[in-house]
């Protein structure tokens, strides 16, 4: 009888542990396209780390619980900093690993180039960095080139002047040559004018140059009181050697996004360069940033430096994963399905108001999705650099933590 017994009770346990995997909901598969190699590594690595890491973190607080706690699944691409990659990852994603939405770095050109396959096989996704869609199923963290960018540093001019006593008239065009800075130019040439500000030219970079003083020589001949645009990390590092070889005094620098506001440029300029430009007449305009008025993004900072074991301090690279993995679990809540048109709608639906723990952007208005797929508060922060390294958001005032130095 206890030989029968104790085959009883473990045929029975073996039947109770296969209901129990058997109810178990199944993954929500969700697919990443990041730039893990390639020039553009060091954005989609740190955005790589941080986003796994906050999903690990949504799956280990119970997952998604309007499916029963289903665990998001993520499947990693590398695009290799390639446009033509990218479309085509999203593509091998879509169809053969059978995502139901994806969550990606994707600067501007990879952006571009994956639209065309998110339209023909109608997967939702939210994208990290990229200025703007063109896409109905794309929704992205960053901002439109007009009503975001372009007007965000419009609207800091006319109020440094308005406000706090700077004497900007003259404006020059300075940004990197590629699709998004050009776009955002264009909406400028259009804004500057009409906020009373007097355009005297334009200077655009070249993005495949290794030396930037040609380009800095032109925009002194131009005597602007300020400069704004677009410019990438790259250039960034590259514009600021050449101010300080050049010794370009009284002008101040205004623009964004990595090439003004990346903590890589301490790296890639060093100290010396670094305290003579970065934290003297220089503006950076951004959509995150570890400082302003946000005591949640500092929890999260400490968080994730405490945690997720990066090789670099926390940028807007890396809370830009952190926020695009709470959208999705917020998303994933509403939709209670892995229906790709259903998640779509959802994103329609989404909204985390200010003050809420998962708001890691820094918006008066909060994070919902426009009908263009961007923030519908869609303000950027300006920072300054200060000499430790930190960051002091002075712009908007709401969400300041800072006042913007004069011109020196």
């Amino acid at each position: 009888m206890g030989r029968k017994y104790a085959v009883a009770l473990l045929l029975l346990a073996l039947t109770l542990g296969h209901t129990a995997r058997a109810a178990e909901p199944p993954p929500v598969r969700v697919g990443s396209i990041m730039q893990m190699s390639g020039p553009l590594a060091s954005y989609g690595q740190e955005a790589w780390s941080v986003y796994k890491y906050t999903i690990d973190k949504i799956n280990a607080e119970g997952g998604i619980k309007s499916m029963g706690g289903a665990k998001i699944e993520t499947v990693l691409a590398d695009d290799a900093s390639l446009p033509a990659r990218a479309a085509n990852e999203a593509r091998r994603l879509i169809t053969d690993e059978h995502v139901v939405m994806l969550a990606s770095g994707l600067q501007t050109p990879e952006m571009l180039a994956i639209c065309p396959v998110l339209d023909e096989l109608k997967i939702p996704t939210i994208a990290m960095m990229p200025a703007g869609s063109v896409s109905p199923y794309l929704f992205t963290l960053n901002f439109p080139y007009d009503r975001g960018y372009a007007k965000t540093m419009v609207d800091f001019l006319t109020w440094l002047n308005k406000e706090k006593g700077f004497h900007i008239k003259n404006v020059a065009m300075f940004y990197s040559n590629y699709e998004a800075a050009q776009k955002v130019n264009e909406a400028l040439k259009r804004r500057l004018p009409e906020a009373g500000f007097n355009v005297v030219g334009e200077v655009p970079m070249d993005i495949k140059a290794t030396d930037q003083t040609a380009a800095m020589l032109r925009l002194r001949s131009l005597k602007p009181d300020a400069t704004a645009g677009l410019v990438r990390a790259q250039e960034g590092a590259l514009l600021n050697q050449a101010r300080y070889s050049l010794n370009v005094k009284g002008v101040l620098f205004m623009g964004g996004v990595g090439g003004f506001s990346d903590q890589q440029l301490w790296k890639d300029v060093g100290d010396q360069i670094g305290q003579a430009t970065l934290i003297r007449d220089l503006f950076g305009l951004t959509v995150f940033s570890t400082g302003g008025n946000n005591p949640t993004l500092g929890a999260v900072i400490e968080d994730i430096t405490r945690n997720a074991h990066l090789s670099v301090p926390v940028s807007a690279n890396g809370l830009s994963g952190a926020q695009a993995a709470r959208v999705v679990q917020r998303v994933l809540e509403i939709v209670g399905s892995t229906d790709p048109e259903a998640i779509r709608a959802a994103f329609r639906k989404m909204k985390i108001p200010r003050g809420d723990p998962d708001l890691l952007i820094n918006r008066v208005g909060g994070l919902e999705f426009g009908d263009d797929g961007a923030a519908v508060d869609s303000t950027g922060l300006i920072i300054q650099w200060m000499p430790d390294h930190s960051q002091r958001v002075v712009f908007p005032p709401a969400l300041a933590d800072g006042e913007p130095r004069p011109i020196q």
